[in-house]
């Protein structure tokens, strides 16, 4: 199956990726998966960039440095945190110009501490490190900006202990559109799994979004996890049946987490590792 650049490709042979060098004269544009992808300026007719923006979204290319730093740490797969963080990458649906400035005020007044970058018109990231507001309260502001500021605002998140940026960002963009509700904030690791069991056709997409846990079930991890899901997460008692010390069984599950960010002691995080290893067994 194609991917959606190659798509793309056939369609418009001179469209370059962004991890291609291009000049300046390319106009940038995001696919409804996330996929980044550059057309001359010069050999698009008017006609053609109308019916491409019905299925794409320009990308933002006129921003302050710190804005196009984080735009392109976001695009590729190079950038990678060595502390906490979390990302939640929201779609907005608003009326008007002014309603967007209103809704970025509001959230620069409310995470002050955070990088929010605007990749299109109807498209942001925030990127927090270290400390996270409650996302209690983070859905109340977004309940007020709806009322207020006529903006919604569908959300994805994920929280790593580490890890890279960019594929989290890709992995967002895929589960945006199962985000139905605009005041409420979805954990990735839910949507995943919905998406796991639902678009089984979308074999392109799949082993991207499961790479970082296909990677690491090697026979030790699975035989672990096997062990821990049949234990109902209970840790003492998966090492007692392990025949191995609590603390060992701590610190490989702890490793897992850091290499995949997925937690298997909590119920949701151990769901979806439990729907993983089945597809990779039975692959």
């Amino acid at each position: 199956m194609l991917t959606t650049f190659e798509r793309i490709k056939s369609i418009f042979p001179m469209a370059v990726h962004r991890s291609e060098e291009a000049s300046s004269d390319v106009r940038w544009y995001q696919a409804p998966d996330g996929t980044v992808f550059g057309l001359p300026k010069l050999e698009l007719t008017e006609r053609e960039r109308q019916l491409l923006e019905w299925s794409a979204t320009p990308l933002l290319t006129r921003l302050d440095p710190r804005q196009a730093k984080w735009q392109d740490r976001l695009l590729t797969d190079t950038y990678r945190f060595a502390r906490p963080f979390r990302l939640m990458s929201l779609v907005l649906h608003y009326q008007d110009a002014e309603a967007l400035e209103q809704f970025l005020d509001v959230l620069a007044d409310f995470m002050p501490e955070a990088e929010i970058v605007l990749m299109t018109r109807s498209h942001v990231e925030i990127i927090e490190t270290d400390q996270f507001v409650e996302l209690t309260e983070f859905e109340d502001v977004l309940r007020a900006i709806a009322s207020d500021c006529y903006v919604e605002a569908h959300v994805v998140y994920s929280a790593r202990p580490l890890g890279d940026l960019g594929p989290l960002y890709h992995q967002h963009q895929a589960l945006l559109p199962l985000a139905k509700l605009s005041t409420k904030v979805y954990p990735a690791s839910q949507l995943l799994y919905h998406y796991l069991l639902q678009r089984h056709e979308t074999f392109d997409v799949r082993p991207r979004l499961t790479a970082p846990v296909v990677e690491s079930l090697d026979k030790t991890t699975i035989d672990v996890l096997e062990a821990l899901f049949a234990h109902s997460l209970n840790v003492s008692h998966t090492a007692k049946a392990l025949f191995m010390h609590r603390n060992t069984l701590n610190y490989r599950l702890d490793r897992l987490y850091e290499a995949t960010g997925y937690d298997a002691r909590t119920f949701y995080d151990a769901s979806l590792l439990q729907l993983i290893v089945t597809l990779h067994k039975s692959e």
